[in-house]
C-alpha cells in the first residue's frame, strides 16, 4: 500500500506506474491523478501539442520511416493482417482466452492460424513451438 502525492488516498502498489529512480520504484502520484494531470495539461497547451506533433512528422527520418512501414503494410498479405487484428480485438473482449502451448504446456502462447479465413480458429504455441512450425531455428539461451 501506497499514499498517492496528489489525492492523499492510500492505495495499491499496483495503481502506481514504476519509477527507477524512487526508493520503492513507484511514482508518487497513482494512476488516476497522473492521467488526469496529462490530460488537464494536454488541453491547456493544446495549440503547442498540436503544432510539435504536426512539425514532427514533416521530418525527414519520420517520413521516411512512415513510407517503410506503410510499404511493408502494402506488401503484408492483408487478409493475415485482419486476422491477427480480429484475433487480437478478440481476445480483448474475452470471447477467446488464451491456452496454454499445446505442445508444450508454457502459459505464454501465440496463436497461429493454420487458415487465415478463419480468424478466430487458431492454434496456441509458445515462442519457441511456433517458430519450430514455421521451420524457424530458435537459439538456446544458457
Amino acid at each position: 500500500m501506497k499514499k498517492c502525492s496528489k489525492c492523499n488516498q492510500a492505495k495499491d502498489d499496483t495503481e502506481f506506474y514504476r519509477c527507477r529512480t524512487s526508493l520503492d520504484g513507484l511514482e508518487g502520484a497513482c494512476k488516476k491523478c497522473r492521467n488526469k494531470n496529462s490530460q488537464a495539461n494536454y488541453r491547456a497547451n493544446r495549440e503547442y501539442y498540436v503544432k510539435f506533433f504536426r512539425e514532427r512528422e514533416q521530418r525527414p527520418e519520420r517520413r521516411a520511416y512512415r513510407r517503410a512501414y506503410d510499404r511493408a503494410y502494402q506488401r503484408s498479405d492483408r487478409l493475415q493482417v485482419k486476422a491477427r487484428i480480429s484475433l487480437t480485438n478478440a481476445l480483448r473482449a474475452g470471447t477467446v482466452t488464451r491456452q496454454p502451448c499445446e505442445v508444450c504446456g508454457n502459459i505464454e502462447s501465440q496463436g497461429h492460424h493454420d487458415d487465415y479465413s478463419k480468424p478466430l480458429d487458431v492454434r496456441w504455441l509458445c515462442f519457441q513451438h511456433h517458430r519450430e512450425h514455421h521451420g524457424q531455428i530458435v537459439s538456446q539461451m544458457t
